[in-house]
């Protein structure tokens, strides 16, 4: 008797345990789950496709390998939650707080995430190409290895994120803030960053080719053997950038500030070393670096930080051809590495 007794007790514990993890999480529920809080539930690896999860709390809730096929979390709160390897194909996930989320290797086929906050999400190597992102924020998100091919992603705000290794061809980040960020071995061909900020970023062996880079700031950025070539560069901002051993063959600098700027009027002799306080600043606000200023990243650093980055970009060992563009008067660097 007291053998089986130990025999059941196991087999009594492993089928309530099978029972809560389906169990219903409240009446009607799953399907209608409108509104309720589900902080901390154990939903790992159940079916709850289609399920109406608008405005839940799903904080801090276990989702991985769950199945959210068609689910409806707009507007769901799902901060920490763990959905590593969830399926969120044809999902909503519209305004949803999705802060501090891992959704690492997730299924998002066609998932709507207009509005989102992704900020400190984690989402390394996700497909995301077929996703809707307008209007999400994607502040300090990993992102690497991603493919965000063709992804429209215009003027969102995606600083200090983790990118290096993902995939962003063709991708549409004009006007977005990407300060920060790493980028290194990232894939970005013909991807669109007009008007933007990628200052104090890494884009370490990025390929940039027949990228349009117009009018962005690249203040103070590592580009050190990143491949530019044909990419369009017209009006953009290089000061205090490392071009080390970049590829710009054929590639358009037309207008592009290569050499720190000084206030006008000021002779040789003028150095922003002997400014401090506001008339250091009033005189960087003078020039073309009065944009880059504007972004809160670059005015945040002390003057002892960004004293140092106020230098002509470096364009050391640049390969360049005969259809390099440079602005009007430059002189081309004799460490220029010409090649057809």
């Amino acid at each position: 008797m007291n053998t089986l007794r130990r025999l059941g007790i196991p087999l009594l514990i492993t089928s309530l345990i099978l029972v809560g993890c389906n169990r219903p999480l409240a009446d009607n529920c799953p399907k209608d789950c409108v509104g309720l809080n589900l902080s901390g539930r154990q939903l790992n690896r159940r079916d709850l496709s289609q399920t109406q999860f608008m405005d839940a709390n799903l904080t801090k809730a276990k989702m991985v390998k769950t199945n959210l096929t068609e689910a409806n979390l707009t507007g769901a709160k799902l901060v920490e939650a763990n959905m590593e390897s969830a399926i969120l194909s044809n999902s909503r996930l519209v305004g949803a707080d999705l802060s501090f989320a891992n959704l690492r290797n997730a299924v998002m086929d066609n998932t709507d995430l207009s509005g989102a906050n992704l900020q400190n999400v984690s989402m390394i190597r996700v497909d995301l190409t077929s996703s809707e992102m307008r209007g999400v924020l994607l502040r300090r998100a990993e992102l690497i290895g991603c493919d965000l091919s063709g992804v429209k992603l215009s003027g969102i705000e995606m600083y200090e994120a983790e990118l290096s290794g993902a995939i962003l061809r063709r991708a549409d980040l004009n006007g977005s803030v990407l300060s920060l960020s790493d980028f290194s071995g990232a894939s970005m061909s013909g991807v669109q960053i007009t008007g933007a900020w990628i200052n104090l970023a890494k884009l370490i062996g990025a390929d940039l080719s027949y990228a349009n880079l117009s009018g962005t700031t690249f203040f103070g950025t590592d580009l050190t053997g990143a491949n530019l070539a044909n990419a369009k560069l017209n009006g953009a901002n290089l000061v205090g950038a490392n071009l080390n051993g970049v590829d710009l063959r054929g590639a358009d600098l037309t207008g592009a500030i290569l050499v720190l700027p000084v206030p006008a009027g000021m002779n040789d002799t003028f150095s922003y070393e002997k400014l401090t306080g506001s008339p250091f600043i009033s005189a960087l606000n003078q020039t073309e670096m009065s944009r880059v200023l504007t972004d809160s990243r670059v005015s945040e650093l002390t003057e002892v930080q960004l004293k140092p980055l106020l230098k002509d970009a470096n364009l050391q060992g640049v390969l360049i051809d005969e259809y390099t563009i440079w602005p009007y008067g430059f002189e081309v660097p004799g460490s220029a590495i010409q090649q057809e």
